[in-house]
C-alpha cells in the first residue's frame, strides 16, 4: 500500500488495514474517488496553461479536446460511483 493510500485509510478511520464498519468502507471509497477526480482537475488546469501558450490553431484545438475529455471523465466518474463532490 503506498503512502497516499495509507493516509486516505487513516482519514477513513481504518485501523491496521481492517475495515471497522460499513461507514469506513464507504468513506475510504469516497476519498479514493475524490483523489482521482482531483488528479483530473489538476490535469485540466495544466492543459489550460499549455493552451494559453499554444502558437497555432491545431494546438489550441488539441488542448480544448483534452479539457473536454478530462471534464467528461470527471462527470462519468461521479455518475458511475454515485459520488457528489
Amino acid at each position: 500500500m503506498n503512502k497516499r493510500i495509507k493516509q486516505l485509510a487513516e482519514q477513513a478511520n481504518l485501523q491496521d488495514g481492517w475495515f471497522c464498519g460499513q461507514g469506513n468502507i464507504e468513506k475510504f471509497a469516497e476519498l479514493i474517488v475524490a483523489e482521482s477526480i482531483g488528479i483530473l482537475e489538476t490535469e485540466i488546469e495544466l492543459v489550460k496553461g499549455y493552451k494559453s501558450t499554444a502558437c497555432n490553431d491545431f494546438d489550441v484545438r488539441w488542448h480544448d479536446g483534452k479539457i473536454i475529455h478530462f471534464t467528461k471523465l470527471i462527470e462519468k466518474s461521479k455518475k458511475h460511483f454515485g459520488v457528489e463532490l
